[in-house]
């Protein structure tokens, strides 16, 4: 039997060219990102913890809260180009925007974020680096990988 697992080399990232909703995401002209993004990295949104204890109560109870939105991570080189224009418009604009990830194998994930950071560092020894974090506005949408016949 041989491994399990999703391969990242060949992985499609794109953002929509202008600001999305949910309801206009399928209609969105899509920018390619992945040749610029090297690392992509999703953290679901934690549930904060409500302390319910009494008085009366032997232990802490707990019941959990409302999630935090959930945060993607883009990072790779520096450059400008459309896709990566509109992230940093995004940014400027703080409007929601439509992204898509589809792993080589055709399962991935679409969402609409916003933009909530973006950085760029430059050393001697590379090139210019960037990094967006996004926020997640609602839960990602899963994407299924086509069915062969």
């Amino acid at each position: 039997m041989t491994a399990l697992a999703e391969k990242t080399q060949g992985t499609k990232i794109s953002i929509s060219s202008l600001p999305a909703t949910a309801e206009t995401a399928a209609d969105a002209v899509m920018l390619d990102l992945e040749c610029t993004i090297k690392q992509i990295g999703f953290t679901a949104g934690q549930k904060s913890d409500i302390d319910i204890t009494t008085l009366c109560s032997t232990e802490t109870e707990n019941i959990n809260g409302l999630p935090a939105p959930a945060e993607v991570s883009l990072s790779g080189n520096f450059y400008r180009n459309p896709a990566q224009d509109a992230l940093r418009t995004a940014y400027d604009n703080d409007e929601t925007y439509a992204f898509k990830v589809v792993f080589p194998s055709g399962n991935g994930f679409s969402f609409i974020s916003e933009v909530r950071q973006h950085t760029w560092t430059s050393e001697t020894s590379g090139v210019v680096a960037a990094t967006f974090s996004l926020r997640l506005k609602g839960k990602p949408v899963s994407i299924a990988a086509p069915v062969s016949p």
